[in-house]
């Protein structure tokens, strides 16, 4: 097993000791259900290495413990309001400086520890929590079942440090993080109490700090839940040092217990939920390449509908070009009819003009013609003609008069084709009109509905690029 203890130089302060640990596995003592008789004894002959010189070459992540410098001004140790209000924000910003993903950060507890037991607590090796203790405590007071661990990262810190004094004698051991198997190496003792008793094992790396002060904190790992951390725990114990300047031992230290909470989305996800979000995304690939199939039958059937609705339309302005053409034919008889009309009204009108007997018919028929703007104009011309026409009469007789009606007639034949093309033009003016306008809505309708289709299609070749730029990035 690779540690960094086996990098280390050896120090003069380094510690040959024996440590306790669990002897054997508990017995249920009958008088006490609930207590476990734990015998421990001392193991092996053990190196304890002195980090005074390479504390910073530790990390809390990596090796589970690390020691800090962190000054500070507070001294009312006694007072734990004090404590909470002072004292726990600045163990707060040291932690979001050691340690990556607080998100929250919750105290457990807080324990002064006074007199022979102040810098050692513990004299066999143990851990202060196991882990169904921890499990429990997340439970209880913050309704964390263990199956929302897999999707959150929940790690008690221990914070340990002397107050006013320097230890001599009786320091913390910690043993690096890195190869402990808790369920191998740890045993827990009275089932009334969260700590776990220490089994020994022969590749475990043993520190302590020499001359530890009040500045000198000691961080380390108690639990972790991440399950592919590199450390989830340390155990601890204290040991024996003979002092030979005399000095008493430290009185006083203050250990301090904190839950640090890391949000999802702010660390990486352990390794199962990782394959559950792959599971997932397959689920939702396949889902979506159903969708891309059904969306593909619907963009077909679409088309299809556009291609029969553009062959009904192509339908419809063959329909009305056929009615135009008849519209033209039945405007052109209709003017044929108008012209005769007008040829026999203003031919009774001349006939009864040369018969003096006619007077009141002229008059009516001149009333009739002169409320008609089409028969008022050609009045005024055939009015000319026919001055002209009695003028020749009187001159030069019948055959004078004949003359003068076959150039009238004349006239009138040309009056009429012209009026004849003028209406024909006007008529086949409008019906294209009509026929343009109705082709260019047809056009519109088309266009509109096509671009509906295509802003469906650019917004599922979108999402089919965005679930392709997923799978590219899970290394699909």
């Amino acid at each position: 097993m690779y540690s960094l203890g086996s990098q280390l130089t050896m120090c003069s302060k380094d510690v040959h000791v024996r440590l306790n640990y669990c002897q054997e596995e508990p017995q249920v003592l009958p008088s006490k259900p609930t207590t476990r008789n734990s015998p421990t004894k001392p193991g092996p002959l053990e190196t304890i290495q002195d980090v005074r010189e390479a504390h910073e070459e530790f990390d809390l992540e990596l090796h589970g413990f690390r020691y800090v410098k962190a000054p500070t001004d507070f001294n009312n140790w006694d007072s734990e309001l004090e404590i909470r209000n002072v004292l726990i924000p600045e163990m707060e910003v040291l932690l979001r400086q050691e340690l990556r993903g607080c998100d929250e950060i919750h105290v457990v507890g807080i324990k002064s520890e006074q007199g022979p037991s102040a810098s050692g607590c513990n004299r066999m090796v143990h851990i202060d929590h196991t882990v169904s203790s921890v499990e429990s405590m997340l439970h209880q007071k913050y309704g964390i079942r263990p199956e929302h661990l897999l999707t959150r990262r929940v790690r008690l810190i221990n914070i340990w440090r002397p107050v006013n004094c320097v230890v001599h004698s009786d320091p913390i051991a910690i043993a690096e993080g890195r190869g402990l198997d808790l369920k191998r190496d740890i045993t827990s003792s009275d089932l009334s109490t969260p700590i776990g008793i220490g089994r020994y094992h022969e590749e475990r790396h043993w520190y302590y700090m020499s001359e530890q002060a009040e500045e000198d904190v000691l961080l380390f790992k108690t639990y972790d839940s991440n399950q592919a951390a590199s450390s989830k725990a340390c155990l601890r114990t204290a040991f024996n040092i003979p002092d030979p300047s005399g000095s008493n031992s430290c009185s006083k230290a203050i250990e301090i217990q904190v839950l640090v909470f890391t949000h999802p989305n702010d660390e990486q996800t352990t390794h199962v939920h990782q394959v559950k979000e792959v599971e997932t995304l397959r689920k939702e690939l396949g889902t979506l390449s159903n969708d891309v199939l059904h969306h593909q039958d619907v963009v077909r059937a679409v088309l299809d509908l556009r291609q029969w609705e553009s062959l009904k339309a192509a339908e419809q302005m063959h329909h009305l070009a056929s009615d135009r053409d008849h519209s033209r034919a039945e405007s052109q008889s209709l003017s044929k009819q108008l012209n005769y009309l007008e040829e026999w009204i203003m031919g009774i009108y001349m006939s009864c003009s040369l018969s003096p007997e006619e007077t009141d018919t002229v008059e009516q028929l001149r009333h009739f013609i002169c409320s008609t703007p089409r028969l008022r104009e050609r009045f005024s011309q055939d009015e000319q003609a026919y001055q002209s026409m009695r003028q020749s009469m009187n001159l030069f007789g019948a055959d004078a008069e004949l003359m003068l009606l076959r150039q009238q007639l004349y006239a009138q034949c040309r009056e009429t084709e012209r009026l004849a093309a003028n209406i024909d033009a006007k008529v086949e003016s409008k019906m294209d009109e009509g026929f343009q306008a109705a082709v260019q809505t047809a056009v519109k309708q088309e266009r509109s509905k096509d671009e509906f289709v295509i802003q469906d299609l650019r917004q599922e070749n979108q999402r089919l690029r965005q679930a392709l730029a997923e799978m590219s990035a899970l290394g699909w």
